[in-house]
């Protein structure tokens, strides 16, 4: 796929530079249009609960107002003071009351009034008289009078008021009633003026005066924050809590807002969440009465007229960005004319396409692939150079590794050391030395085997920048050691001994700093001829190995090895080695590390060649393997088979190394092999003497009668039978015979003095001893405590 060309690209860009300002634009306009929509939303159901509030208590307020003038109606107290009886003047001060109050209704027609008289049992509404016979009061006149003078309107069930106008089935059973008793009457207390209207009634003025609110409802509570007036009629009652109503942002229910002093008292708007639906929540609370008005709206109106917001500005936003496209196409087309222009004056129109269309020119533009003309023709270059650095170092470090091999024709030597760039060199060298260092990484806590290559590619830097260019060939890697070949002008072979000696502790201090790792490093002897650069490199690894003895960190100069001397006719520790393989064949692990440890000890104690050690070490080495081999142990089974054992024994390079090889390839895989074999032998021969136990355990039966029988030492099948079984072979016999005892005592009608007799006591009293003593009771103790659970079981 080809990619896009600059002419795209600018069109891309053009579109681009004026897309962002029309998407800031256009979603500033959305934001600001639904906040704008939302704060209008906000205020208008403000005001709608402000109206709602104002028509409720008119409502209420009228209601009281015709209570008072019915309360000091003339008519009204004639027919509390009157001395006839109710039957007799009833039709008539009921037909006066009720003209009164239907006059009161004209003015809130879903008012009802009710005058009652409790003690003389008969009310009188604007529907007539009614006996207690004809209509049954509900409703004691001293409560509903208590509570309406100490806290005003109070929920009264509807039963209060015989409304036959109103349909029996409509769901509201409650009206919001006001009481008042009747002054300056010497009558009970029992009658009073009852007016109230219908709980429901005050969701109407909603629906009138917010015909596109159908879905909004109003909620009134007291002081107790009861529901007097909600949507759902089954709410009026009950507290605000079982309405359900929780808050959004905190998840409480609001009415434990309400219950937070400060937060009643005030008006306010919420988000609130209803039965997993959203709603819009504003309330105001009511000084008059201490009613809190909760006014709930839907949030899919706010979420419609997003939704036409966004469309209008998606269409400004989409018209806008056509004429954008237009315009930078149009623009850009003339802008890329002069581009075209220069490609044609490079002499040819298809540069970028003929010469250099590959694979990776197809996503390229046009000062694209005049630049990567040029990088190429740049980076062939650097890769060319790298290259040829590095097989100019290649050869000089094969050059140096021959050099130290011997490989080199002495009469070339000359020659290519000055190819090589040694030239001052040869003119100036005196002597010459070889140094070897190679890396201690035994036991060492940060680095491992697996690192070696890349420590000694960092102490081979070291050594570069340490010492001067004069003074040295370049320090090369090889066979796990950094050697370098070290020349000075100087004549003295004393004074460049000391100079080697100075160099190579200031080399090992310096790679201790740096690289936190410890170092042993051997050199040569001064030679005075460039010639014996390979007997300079055998003489430092020579003294490399004297690690063996003297262990890691060493600084250690051929020249010092004596080799006039040796005390190697001093005697081969012969029974430190002969303990030790007893030890081994044992299966004494711990006897056997401790005693190869004495063994290297006194070893290497002795002035050796570090030759003369190896000879000793693999004689140690022949003789543990002779013992696995006369024990019937495989090689195979403690070599894993990466090559030859010896090699790997030849290899070693401190004490410690080899006394860990030793212990880990060699004597622990040896000791494991033998005690699989002496734990199958042991368990072999406890099963026996456990057969020879269980089937003659009423004989006199001894440890050396079965060790005739099993053809073995007595001492040595004591010894395996408490390995095996953790008790000694009289104490496991002497168990087993009571647990027949206790057998026979349970299931049988033997006396003691016949199962002694049985199980080889010559004495019974013998037997009740032993018994008490292992029980802890008699046997005729047992054998009556076993019996007496039976006895009781029969009875």
């Amino acid at each position: 796929m080809r990619s896009f060309s600059f002419l795209h690209k600018m069109i891309v860009f053009g579109i681009l530079l004026s897309t962002l300002p029309i998407l800031l634009t256009g979603i500033a306009a959305f934001i600001y249009s639904s906040k704008q929509s939302e704060l209008h939303r906000a205020q208008a159901n403000k005001q709608l609960l402000i109206q709602m509030q104002t028509n409720v208590e008119h409502k209420l307020a009228t209601v009281s107002y015709m209570l008072d003038q019915a309360v000091r109606s003339p008519d009204t107290l004639h027919s509390l003071t009157s001395s006839s009886s109710i039957q007799d003047t009833g039709p008539l001060f009921a037909e006066k009351l009720q003209n009164e109050f239907n006059n009161m209704r004209s003015w809130e027609p879903l008012m009802d009034i009710t005058l009652v008289n409790q003690t003389q049992d008969w009310l009188i509404d604007h529907a007539g008289l009614y006996l207690n016979t004809d209509f049954p009061i509900a409703l004691p006149m001293k409560d509903l009078l208590s509570n309406t003078l100490t806290s005003g309107w109070q929920l009264t069930p509807s039963s209060v008021f015989n409304n036959n106008e109103r349909p029996v089935n409509s769901g509201c059973i409650y009206h919001i009633a006001l009481a008042r008793s009747i002054p300056d009457v010497n009558v009970s207390s029992d009658a009073a003026l009852i007016a109230g209207i219908p709980a429901c009634s005050l969701q109407k003025p909603l629906e009138e005066d917010s015909p596109g609110s159908s879905t909004a409802g109003l909620i009134i509570l007291n002081r107790e924050h009861r529901i007097m007036v909600h949507p759902d009629p089954e709410y009026i009652g009950q507290p605000l809590a079982a309405a359900g109503i929780k808050d959004s942002e905190s998840g409480s229910n609001f009415s434990e807002l309400l219950s937070i002093r400060g937060f009643a008292a005030s008006s306010g708007q919420r988000e609130v969440r209803i039965a997993d639906t959203r709603y819009s929540l504003s309330y105001t609370h009511s000084s008059l009465k201490g009613w809190t008005y909760i006014l709930i709206s839907p949030t899919n109106i706010l979420t419609h007229e997003y939704v036409q917001i966004g469309l209008h500005t998606m269409y400004i936003s989409v018209a806008m960005l056509l004429l954008s496209m237009l315009v930078s196409w149009a623009g850009s087309r003339r802008m890329v004319i002069p581009i075209r222009k220069l490609l044609v004056q490079l002499g040819d129109k298809r540069l970028s396409r003929g010469n250099l269309e590959t694979n990776s020119t197809l996503h390229m533009d046009e000062f694209e692939q005049i630049r990567a003309g040029v990088s190429q023709l740049s980076a062939s270059q650097s890769q060319l150079e790298s290259k040829l650095k590095q097989y100019k170092l290649q050869i000089h470090t094969h050059f140096l590794i021959n050099l130290l091999l011997g490989k080199n024709a002495p009469s070339t030597l000359h020659d290519t050391l000055r190819e090589n760039g040694y030239g001052s060199q040869l003119q100036e060298w005196q002597q010459i030395a070889v140094i070897a260092i190679q890396a201690d990484l035994m036991n060492h806590p940060k680095y491992h085997a697996k690192d070696r290559d890349l420590l000694l590619f960092a102490v081979q830097n070291i050594l570069e920048e340490s010492i001067y260019a004069e003074q040295q060939l370049l320090p090369v890697v090889f066979d796990q050691a950094v050697v370098t070949i070290i020349g000075t002008s100087e004549q003295d072979h004393v004074r460049f001994s000391q100079h080697l000696h100075t160099l190579t502790e200031q080399l090992q201090h310096q790679i201790s700093e740096i690289l936190s790792l410890q170092v042993s490093i051997g050199f040569s002897q001064p030679h005075a001829s460039l010639f014996q650069i390979p007997q300079a490199y055998t003489e430092a690894l020579e003294a490399l190995k004297h690690r063996m003895k003297l262990g890691a960190g060493i600084i250690f100069q051929f020249e010092a090895i004596d080799n006039r001397t040796s005390h190697w006719a001093l005697p081969y520790p012969e029974s430190l080695e002969y303990i030790l393989i007893q030890a081994i064949q044992n299966a004494d692990e711990a006897q056997a590390s401790s005693h190869l440890h004495q063994l290297l000890e006194v070893l290497f104690g002795m002035e050796c060649t570090p030759e003369e050690y190896q000879v000793a070490l693999t004689r140690l080495l022949t003789h543990i393997l002779q013992m696995m081999q006369e024990s019937g142990i495989r090689l195979g089974q403690i070599s894993k088979g990466h090559g030859s054992i010896f090699n790997e024994l030849h290899a070693l390079q401190y004490a410690a190394e080899v006394e860990h090889w030793f212990n880990t390839h060699i004597i622990i895989p040896i000791i494991l092999i033998l005690k699989e074999r002496q734990y199958a032998q042991y368990q072999h021969i406890s099963e026996k003497m456990i057969a020879i136990i269980q089937q003659e355990y009423d004989k006199d039966l001894t440890l050396e009668e079965c060790a005739s029988r099993l053809h073995y030492n007595a001492n040595y099948l004591s010894s395996v039978f408490r390995k095996e079984t953790g008790c000694a072979f009289s104490e496991y016999l002497t168990k087993h015979r009571f647990s027949i005892a206790k057998k026979w005592l349970d299931e049988s009608e033997l006396t003691v003095k016949d199962i002694a007799a049985r199980l080889r006591y010559n004495n019974p009293q013998n037997f009740i001893r032993s018994f008490r003593k292992w029980e802890g009771i008699t046997p005729g103790q047992y054998r009556e405590r076993k019996q007496k659970p039976d006895l009781s079981m029969k009875q």
